[in-house]
């Protein structure tokens, strides 16, 4: 206390730090999630942009880097729901419902369903 008043600490800003941390958390752990279940077509947008390398920089490049982004993108549709889903319930209650963990199953099991297929 410099003056003859003390700060008032109303008028602190407030810290937000804990809260920024936590939720950077909890998309780390979603982010676990979704990486659990999207492991062979993460492979498989890694292949077609390895191979699509040589064209870099040309219009085809771009073409071919769309198609493999919508692509993944179509195919981790349910993995991206079942990872917003993990957010949401580490969000609200600090663990993974149930519900949450069925819906991770039932999205692995169709995965390995359509692999065989």
């Amino acid at each position: 206390m410099s003056g003859y008043y003390a700060a008032n600490p109303h008028y602190a800003p407030d810290d937000f730090s804990e809260d920024h941390e936590r939720y950077e958390r909890c998309q780390a752990e979603a982010g676990r999630w979704f990486n659990d279940l999207t492991g062979p077509q993460l492979a498989r947008y890694h292949e077609r942009m390895f191979v699509i390398r040589a064209y870099k920089g040309a219009p085809r490049w771009d073409f071919e880097a769309k198609k493999a982004h919508a692509e993944f993108a179509a195919a981790t549709k349910d993995a991206a729901r079942v990872s917003d889903m993990v957010l949401r319930d580490l969000l609200l209650t600090g663990e993974v419902s149930e519900a949450t963990s069925y819906a991770f199953d039932e999205c692995l099991t169709r995965q390995t369903m359509a692999e065989v297929a």
